[in-house]
């Protein structure tokens, strides 16, 4: 089901696509968090999968990608694939870099997906093997990219601890969770007190107000010292 925050918003979108594509358009996905039934109003994007009939002209591509701006929410921009049935099927398909084909992508779109238009079951081709290993490449990105960073507010600190919780599940389980499950799944792989920094993180997004913290840079501690022992557990 579509969250009624981003029903307004992606039906603005819907139109934009039948105005520029017409018969050319072969469906359309929700995937992302909001597919999971994670939606925050706090940090939730719009992703999405956009299906057609044959690849796009540039012109069209263009107008689809300014007709995005409606999508925005939480200050994030949308993330859009704009895909074919035969690439989403191709075994031999290269997946786009830093775009929304990732082996986690297609994980969603192929078991967890809102149809917004189109069919309930695409045929997607999908490895568990790649998302494994396209997991421990983000999760490593991921901390290597938090060097320098304050990790002091709480609005910095949860997407972070979070993300790297369910890049971790994603190595070690070979599966896809969402960034709130990622916080209770994450726990079985870390000592009890590392608990409390993934379930802060986890009240967060959520919408919680208080914190399990007095203070921030108790709260940073932990985050460091959890993605230590996140490290070691992935082998990165």
């Amino acid at each position: 089901m579509v969250p009624a925050a981003l029903e307004g918003r992606i039906g603005s979108y819907l139109k934009t696509l039948q105005a520029n594509l017409g018969s050319q358009l072969s469906a359309l996905y929700l995937v992302g968090g909001s597919a999971l039934g994670d939606f925050s109003e706090r940090f939730s994007n719009v992703d999405l999968v956009v299906v057609t009939d044959g690849p796009l002209e540039a012109d069209t591509f263009e107008r689809l990608r300014r007709g995005e701006r409606v999508l925005a929410h939480a200050k994030r921009d949308a993330s859009v694939w704009y895909s074919t049935w035969a690439e989403i099927a191709d075994e031999d398909a290269t997946l786009a870099q830093g775009g929304l084909d990732t082996p986690l992508t297609r994980a969603l779109l192929r078991d967890e997906a809102v149809p917004v238009v189109g069919p309930d079951w695409p045929v997607v081709h999908y490895r568990e093997a790649d998302l494994r290993s396209w997991c421990s490449r983000e999760f490593a990105r991921l901390v290597a990219g938090s060097s320098g960073k304050s990790m002091v507010m709480r609005t910095e600190v949860t997407p972070f601890v979070l993300q790297a919780a369910r890049l971790a599940v994603g190595v070690l389980e070979g599966n896809v969770v969402s960034k709130s499950e990622a916080a209770t799944a994450a726990a079985r792989l870390v000592p009890h007190h590392f608990r409390r920094i993934l379930a802060d993180c986890g009240g967060f997004r959520k919408g919680a107000s208080t914190s399990m913290y007095w203070g921030p840079f108790e709260r940073k501690y932990d985050v460091r010292e959890l993605i230590k022992h996140l490290q070691g557990v992935v082998g990165v």
